[in-house]
């Protein structure tokens, strides 16, 4: 589990937000037609959600806590299906899932909007020394500088396919979780 976390001084406050609606989108395409086993330690819900049992620590390394995990994803359905999918989030270790209605027509800005509010405020607030960013979109390249810029580090963690070559080079530190999720 160290390796996920590595740079961390000791008792530094970490949060987590993880654009969940396309890691589980990346996962699908990189995973392709292999079945996934029921007792791999991998959460999945398909187009939805993915996560892995691994990259939930309850304690890191130095006496580093994590504060809270943000989980933000979007589903077609109604407000059982949206329900349903947060208490499921809540239930692989997710204290704030945000889940949102996907609009056929718009599809679901509100997850990378919502991720960048949140992981942003809770930053100028200092909440947190560390930022663990789930996603590769190019899209979050000026949020990091922002975060970075208020004195927290930020890691990204990712799956290989399409990650932004532009994020990598400003995170702070950087992890495929290929591995992890066994792809």
């Amino acid at each position: 589990m160290s390796e996920l976390y590595p740079f961390i001084a000791p008792d530094a406050r970490a949060m987590v937000f993880v654009d969940g609606e396309n890691l589980a989108v990346r996962y699908k395409h990189m995973r392709g037609t292999n079945v996934i086993a029921a007792d791999s330690g991998i959460w999945h819900l398909e187009n939805v959600a993915v996560w892995a049992r691994e990259l939930n620590p309850s304690a890191l390394t130095h006496h580093t806590r994590v504060i809270r995990k943000y989980y933000y994803t979007s589903v077609q359905g109604d407000d059982k299906k949206l329900n349903d999918v947060t208490d499921w989030l809540k239930g692989i270790g997710f204290e704030t899932p945000r889940v949102f209605k996907k609009d056929k027509e718009r599809g679901s800005k509100r997850v990378d909007i919502t991720l960048a509010t949140d992981m942003l405020s809770h930053g100028l607030r200092g909440h947190y020394e560390i930022a663990v960013l789930v996603a590769g979109d190019d899209d979050y390249v000026p949020l990091v500088r922002a975060v970075k810029a208020e004195g927290a580090r930020v890691h990204v963690w990712f799956v290989s396919e399409g990650m932004s070559p532009h994020l990598r080079r400003e995170a702070d530190y950087f992890k495929d979780i290929d591995g992890i999720l066994r792809l």
